[in-house]
């Protein structure tokens, strides 16, 4: 009972802290609220992260009223807008700034934005832009190869596609969904092997994940398992 009071009141007190923050605008409250949608959803909780992005979203653009030109709030919105979906939004935003200043948090946002809105050809660019900009060991690399590949296997473009989802795996192997989309473009390689390994492996990840499973038994026996 005395350590399910204390988390208690630990969660209150976190609460408490969170609408301390936010209760004025400021970068700082607004990121604040950009992490809280965030991790709302990764816990599945779709509204009230959507919520939680359109507050921090509204507080930002408010915030860049005063101070236009402020990098960090102009990175915010472009990452709210892209939590929101607003893809095309997030696109404009991203190349009015982008046309004042190089910033590689804004450039792969908006290389990720054209891959929902299907432009390839323009989120390739945009990727290859932010490859070349991007120094070793920055943060969303493995993402962006990640996108890279689901590009070029849209594309048809298989070989290519499995160069970037293998640069992807690599840099962020604890991604189950990521090794099973490699196992995908293994198959259409006829690299059958391959394949199952890598469908092995996003089950080590995920047992669980059922279109893994159904790829598992789909390649077994042409994979000389």
């Amino acid at each position: 009972m005395k350590r399910w009071l204390q988390g208690a009141a630990l969660a209150v007190f976190a609460l408490v802290a969170v609408a301390a923050v936010c209760a004025e605008d400021s970068y700082a409250a607004a990121l604040s609220l950009y992490w809280e949608g965030r991790r709302f959803e990764a816990g599945d909780s779709i509204r009230d992260s959507q919520q939680t992005f359109q507050r921090s979203l509204a507080m930002t653009e408010r915030l860049l009223v005063a101070n236009p030109e402020h990098p960090d709030l102009q990175v915010l919105k472009t990452w709210n807008l892209f939590r929101l979906g607003r893809y095309a939004e997030a696109v404009v935003y991203a190349q009015t700034v982008l046309r004042q200043r190089q910033d590689i948090r804004i450039l792969e946002t908006m290389a990720e934005s054209l891959y929902f809105l299907k432009k390839d050809e323009e989120a390739l660019q945009a990727f290859v832009r932010y490859f070349s900009a991007a120094p070793e060991g920055d943060e969303r690399l493995s993402s962006a190869y990640y996108y890279v590949g689901e590009i070029y296997y849209r594309m048809k473009k298989y070989e290519h596609a499995d160069i970037a989802l293998s640069m992807a795996v690599a840099m962020e192997p604890n991604m189950y969904y990521w090794w099973y989309r490699l196992g995908i473009i293994k198959e259409q390689l006829g690299q059958y092997r391959r394949a199952y390994e890598t469908y092995k492996r996003s089950l080590d990840l995920r047992p669980q994940f059922e279109p893994a499973k159904e790829a598992l038994e789909r390649v077994k026996t042409k994979s000389s398992f």
